[in-house]
């Protein structure tokens, strides 16, 4: 047996919107939120709408992408992420400085920030990556 990632969950003090955010980064539909029967569910063990509003999914469906979960987090962050996502435009092939610039300023359109861009050699090998953050200042990296 091995193990594979079931979700990038992600802390939100907004989990819809952050939700609506990562969706259309990754050309996701929009998400349509909770189905009634799961709401009826939810409620019948004792939610309220408010519980269920503290967690929101961002995917297509296709078992072959990633499924990203948010949840309510409302306490204050007080140090970088140890870890961060990576994306990129390209399923098939790496992207191009001008397409990683393109595709930087769709992201800033949705509501991203940009950090910094790395332009540093490793070994032999050239390293392009655009640091950025999403609305809620989640670090990722455009690669």
């Amino acid at each position: 047996m091995t193990a594979r990632i079931a979700n990038v969950t992600i802390h939100a003090q907004d989990p819809a919107a952050l939700a609506r955010f990562w969706s259309a980064t990754m050309g996701y539909p929009e998400p349509a939120g909770w189905t009634e029967e799961e709401i009826a569910e939810l409620k019948a063990a004792g939610l309220d709408d408010d519980a269920i509003a503290s967690r929101a999914v961002a995917w297509d469906d296709n078992p072959r992408h990633q499924r990203f979960y948010f949840t309510r987090y409302a306490h204050e962050r007080r140090q970088r992420n140890r870890m961060h996502i990576d994306i990129t435009p390209f399923e098939d092939r790496p992207a191009s400085r001008d397409e990683l610039e393109a595709e930087r300023d769709r992201l800033v359109a949705l509501g991203a920030t940009v950090e910094k861009t790395l332009t540093e050699a490793w070994g032999p090998y050239e390293e392009f990556a655009i640091m950025m953050r999403d609305p809620e200042g989640n670090e990722f990296c455009l690669q």
